[in-house]
């Protein structure tokens, strides 16, 4: 007779816990391995995931907007091609650019990665929010606190992916499922990438393994609903991997039919969360990776070298850092060759194949990070295909691989405890665009890395510091909102692991006001903090790139040579303009700002032609430097248009109706109207050529001078209009078939859609055509956040802010395009500063303190008869500045009639944009 164990017996518990122990140790020593560098090795990439978990828990969003200042960790929130011509060589960036921030179709700030890392890890944060609640949500807690759950996050999934890894193995049975998990966990980029930080790596891994772990596993109706799951659940996360999660479905419906309805109903629930998720937040089917690409990117070069240097290069070759995977050929032939894995390792190798030709067509290097990091999720499945290889290998063979494997684990701890990021910057030294660097035998992270001193842990560093004073004022206090100027000094202490930093750093929306490597003794700070180091630091401010008003000041310090930084203080300020800065303000007298008033709309009188246009002025630089003169619709349009509010008052309602017949007579016969007006009139050829009629000057013209619902070529018009709309809805600028173009230069998109054309549309359809128009509101919400809807306004966001907080006023609520108009051409702070007074004083027409900056502002820009105006006046639009030749069109007499409109705004009354009567 066989004696039977009870269930609750001592030797049942070891029954059931002996084929777990293994699993378990693996997966501690995997942990304690994993955390022992006691360093965080991430990217911008890994920001997102670091504090979504936080936001989610504190905020209850997935929404980065009310956090983007954490998030960006410091970094520039403008984008290269939106920052100042001055900044060139004067505004120090702290960079990169926080590219993994988007902005998405309904105009909320998210992440440019998907979310399943965030979500999946997000209770792991608990405990870290439960701290944070009780020691306060400030800084240097939120950093502190997310940098080392991060890490804790990482090494666990990782470890756990490791253990998964093990049990795929272990059910074939032999006695090298133990060294192949080991070689998996340490000797492969499980290591330093998915174990270091939040990467989407080591959910990918941790994914694959387990659907690996279902697919061997003997079929149910639970497991292959997991596996649904699971599948959905790796390409939401990274979604070049829809490929493996595509050959795992592949094989479990060609095993059984049967199958194809259980991963359907194990995948519902991930996709529709994903679908919500990508759709609703979002905005776009294939989530944020849509809204980050930029224009000019190229995704497939066609340059087969990608291939091999993903596999052989010396600085990123798979099999340069991870050589035992070299024999995986070996393992995937007897894969093939066993009917119960021939199915499955055929899918996967194809899959896997067909992943390594899509990276190769990308910039492989794969950015800051340690050897073949896009290839990290391929780890599982070429273990996994690599398991049978030493059964069949010769001893000799054998030999080499486990020499391989121990190779491969050196290759990973080098990088661990050495790695640096000095061997990326060989990588990419001199021309970052070229792939020399890659190949240069000279080059090899895990030699040129181990020439760095030994890396310190940092996880254990407690970083703080202290600002003691901005310029004048000492801080004594919370509540205090100091003065800030360029030449203002701040002072304060800092201390990293109870040591002088590598770099204190003063940063402000991404700018760098102020840096420094040079600490003094404190000795009021050495006895409070008992030690030696010298702390005190000073810096000599430099705001210049940053806008006028309150802004958050962060100290951030860095801790050893090319370590991360971490945000250890914050404190508001407000900054001053530096014009302001400089000059002493003087009041103006009623009776001045009204003789100036006088003198502007005399000076309007005077420019009109007799015909009713006023000429534009064009330079092919960002300075206002030998300009050229031209007629053109779109001026005539405008003034018109601001105008509008104060022409009784200014005795100009002659000037303005003069100006409205002679845009009547640019309406062409089949309603369109051209640029630079009518193909017969007399400018053309001196003032003007004959130019393919366009949406904007169309729109304009309409709207200001048309006959409205009542003229017979409205259809005729808003026909032509719809033929020339794109995917999104927005109506693209010319008129006319690519063939047919008169006058062009065309850009990179010989016919963009710009968002500024789009309000001028939506203003003139309001009238003509109300169905229309709430579609165009729509799809403008839905796109305001596309890079490439600023085609002629990029670095002129006057009338964008003017005419979005329009729109707002008539009820489609775009955004106000703020961030443009903080960061101006040079010379263009004064007309940045105007249109914001005129749209706070226009929306809160009681606000005294606007009303009287307002006059200060009159003030300057009337001085000496309206010179600083005469000087630099209002950049108003520029060309596609991706066209051969770039040009950018000014206006004084748009400056004049911005004046006049700030001087009624001053006054008792405020006017608005003009409202056209229906």
């Amino acid at each position: 007779m066989t004696a039977r164990i009870s269930p609750f017996s001592k030797g049942a518990l070891r029954f059931y816990l002996r084929p777990l122990t293994a699993p378990l140790l693996l997966g501690l020593f995997c942990f304690l391995v994993y955390n022992a560098n006691l360093r965080q090795i991430g990217a911008g990439d890994t920001l997102p995931a670091r504090y979504q978990p936080l936001i989610l828990w504190h905020d209850g969003t997935l929404a980065l907007d009310a956090d983007a200042r954490l998030v960006a960790h410091g970094h520039s929130m403008i984008a290269p091609g939106a920052r100042p011509a001055y900044a060139d060589g004067q505004v120090t960036y702290f960079e990169p650019t926080t590219y993994w921030i988007v902005r998405t179709r309904h105009n909320r700030l998210a992440s440019l990665y998907p979310v399943v890392t965030p979500l999946l890890v997000a209770p792991l944060y608990v405990p870290a929010v439960i701290w944070l609640d009780a020691h306060g949500w400030e800084q240097p807690q939120v950093d502190r606190v997310a940098e080392l759950m991060e890490k804790l996050s990482a090494s666990l999934l990782a470890s756990v992916a490791c253990v998964l890894m093990f049990l795929v193995l272990r059910r074939e049975g032999t006695r090298w499922s133990l060294p192949l998990a080991a070689a998996f966990a340490f000797g492969t980029n499980t290591w330093m990438i998915s174990s270091q930080a939040l990467w989407q790596h080591g959910t990918a891994e941790l994914l694959l393994a387990l659907a690996l772990l279902l697919a061997v596993a003997r079929a149910s109706p639970a497991r292959t609903a997991l596996l649904g799951a699971v599948c959905v659940l790796v390409a939401a996360n990274r979604p070049p991997d829809a490929l493996l999660a595509g050959a795992f479905v592949l094989s479990a419906v060609w095993g059984s039919r049967r199958n194809a309805l259980w991963l359907l109903a194990g995948a519902a629930v991930p996709l529709a969360a994903l679908l919500y998720y990508n759709l609703h937040f979002i905005g776009h089917y294939a989530g944020g990776y849509a809204l980050g690409k930029a224009p000019d990117e190229v995704f497939f070069r066609r340059d087969w070298s990608g291939l091999f240097g993903l596999l052989v290069s010396p600085t990123r070759g798979l099999l340069v850092f991870t050589p035992f995977l070299v024999f995986v050929p070996a393992g995937l032939m007897q894969r093939l060759r066993t009917p119960g894995t021939r199915g499955l390792a055929a899918a996967l190798s194809l899959a896997a194949a067909a992943q390594l030709l899509i990276y190769s067509q990308t910039d492989w290097r794969a950015g800051v990070s340690w050897g073949p990091r896009y290839l990290t999720d391929l780890l599982p499945i070429l273990v996994w295909m690599l398991a049978p290889a030493p059964l069949v290998l010769r001893p000799r063979a054998r030999v080499l691989l486990v020499l391989a494997m121990a190779a491969s684990v050196v290759v990973q701890f080098i990088g661990a405890f050495w790695y640096t990021t000095a061997s990326d910057e060989l990588i990419y030294a001199k021309n970052s665009a070229s792939m020399r660097g890659a190949w240069d035998i000279h080059n090899v992270p895990f030699l040129t890395e181990l020439s760095n001193p030994f890396v310190r842990g940092r996880l254990q560093c407690d970083a703080v510091a202290s600002l003691d004073r901005v310029g004048r004022t000492v801080l004594q206090g919370a509540g205090e909102v100091p003065q800030l100027e360029t030449g203002a000094v701040l002072e304060g202490w800092a201390l990293a692991c109870k040591n002088r930093p590598s770099e204190l750093l003063a940063l402000i929306d991404g700018v760098v006001v102020g840096s420094t490597t040079d600490f003094l003794p404190r000795t009021d700070v050495n006895a409070v903090t008992h030690t030696e180091a010298p702390s005190g630091w000073r810096v000599v401010a430099n705001t210049l790139g940053v806008s006028t008003g309150e802004h958050v000041l962060q100290l951030a310090v860095r801790i050893g040579t090319r370590g991360d930084i971490r945000v250890v203080r914050e404190q508001r300020v407000a900054v001053n303009a530096q014009e302001t800065a400089a000059l002493p303000q003087q009041a103006a007298s009623a009776a001045d700002l009204d003789a100036l008033a006088e003198r502007a709309a005399s000076l309007l009188r005077e420019h009109q032609s007799g015909e009713g246009f006023w000429l534009t002025s064009h330079t092919t630089g960002l300075r206002y430097e030998a300009p050229q003169r031209e007629m053109n619709t779109y001026l005539t349009s405008m003034l018109v248009d601001l105008l509008t509010p104060v022409a009784r008052r200014r005795s100009l309602e002659d000037v303005l109706e003069r100006a409205r017949r002679h845009l009547a007579t640019q309406i062409e016969g089949d309603g369109l109207v051209r640029y630079h007006g009518l193909p017969n009139s007399p400018a053309i050829g001196t003032l003007g050529c004959v130019i393919t009629p366009d949406a904007d000057d169309t729109s304009l013209v309409w709207r200001i001078a048309g006959r409205g619902v009542v003229d017979p070529r409205r259809q005729s018009m808003l026909e032509q209009l719809a033929r020339y709309r794109d995917a999104r809805g927005l109506y693209r600028t010319w008129l006319a078939p690519r063939e047919e173009y008169q006058c062009i230069d065309p850009g990179r998109d010989p016919d963009p859609a710009d968002g500024t054309i789009q309000m001028h549309v939506y203003l003139m359809l309001r009238e003509l055509d109300p169905p229309a128009a709430r579609n165009l509101c729509g799809a403008l919400r839905g796109s305001f956040g596309d890079e490439d809807i600023w085609v002629y306004y990029a670095k002129a966001p006057l009338v964008p802010y003017l005419r979005s907080a329009e729109l707002r006023r008539l009820g489609c609520a775009v955004p106000l395009p703020a961030e443009r108009l903080v960061l101006p051409v040079a010379g263009q702070e004064v007309w940045g500063e105007a249109v914001r007074l005129l749209v706070q004083t226009t929306a809160s027409p009681r606000d005294a303190d606007a009303r009287q900056a307002i006059r200060g502002l009159l003030a300057r820009l009337g001085g000496e008869d309206f010179a600083q105006l005469r000087r630099t006046p209002p950049l108003i639009y520029h060309n596609d500045l991706s066209a051969s030749v770039k040009r950018f069109y000014w206006s004084e007499d748009f400056g004049y009639a911005l004046w006049l409109r700030l001087y009624e705004a001053s006054g008792v009354e405020a006017g608005g944009l003009h409202r056209p009567t229906s």
